[in-house]
């Protein structure tokens, strides 16, 4: 399990203070506090809640009887296949308790396999979070918006993004080819040698590859269908505004 000085070496490396840490981790301030002081014998399950925060975050925790290292990987990019699950982790780190200080959240679209067909059925929705010191990577997840509950799980993220970020939110114009044939360095210079715009509406994004007003058409009906908040949303604030 995670040690007291891993903790502390974590949060240097993250610029995290305890208080960060305890908000992402769900415990409180004076348990951190003397988790990080070696008081007291805190629970697996508290150690593990710490040590998940902080991997979210980018950190690799290892050790054995001669070595201890903390480790801050500049580019993270999982290979979720399983969408809710996917996008459930994507809610966490654009949540305001995250220790991801997210600077910037890049849309884009990629086909779906070499030569795949041009129809949405054949695109799938990825997004960039960059922060000063990472950038998270979410290409290799099959979002789409074939069905009702695909459709629910991208909006969902653009609810968090444009609700949390919404002076942060770019899109690349183009459709790529698919990005994950490349290795993670050579994919993330494929997407900085893009034009990035500044994503104002979720329509912007949307009308690349379907429609948006025909989406929300569809989905109207769907009480509680996060692509009907995120449409709710965004009417009640012009370009620009800040949504808290």
């Amino acid at each position: 399990m995670i040690k007291a000085g891993q903790i502390r070496a974590a949060r240097s490396l993250v610029g995290a203070k305890q208080l960060d840490l305890a908000k992402a981790s769900g415990i409180s301030l004076a348990t951190m506090n003397n988790i990080e002081r070696g008081i007291g014998d805190p629970r697996a399950s508290t150690l593990g809640a710490i040590e998940g925060a902080l991997n979210d975050a980018g950190i690799s925790i290892a050790g054995d009887s001669r070595t201890e290292t903390v480790t801050l990987n500049v580019l993270y990019r999982p290979k979720i296949y399983e969408t809710l699950l996917a996008s459930q982790k994507i809610l966490k780190i654009l949540g305001p308790n995250s220790l991801n200080a997210a600077d910037q959240i890049v849309f884009f679209v990629r086909r779906c396999g070499e030569g795949a067909y041009a129809d949405v059925e054949g695109l799938r929705i990825c997004l960039l979070v960059r922060s000063k010191d990472r950038n998270l990577l979410f290409d290799r997840i099959n979002f789409s918006i074939e069905n009702v509950a695909r459709a629910a799980e991208i909006a969902g993220v653009m609810l968090a993004a444009f609700a949390l970020h919404r002076n942060h939110l770019s899109y690349i114009e183009n459709i790529l080819e698919d990005t994950t044939t490349l290795d993670d360095f050579d994919a993330l210079s494929r997407l900085r040698a893009e034009k990035w715009f500044s994503m104002q509406h979720p329509k912007d994004f949307i009308n690349l590859f379907s429609n948006w007003d025909d989406l929300v058409a569809r989905y109207v009906s769907h009480p509680g269908h996060p692509l009907v908040d995120l449409n709710d949303l965004v009417r009640k604030f012009g370009p620009g505004d800040s949504v808290s």
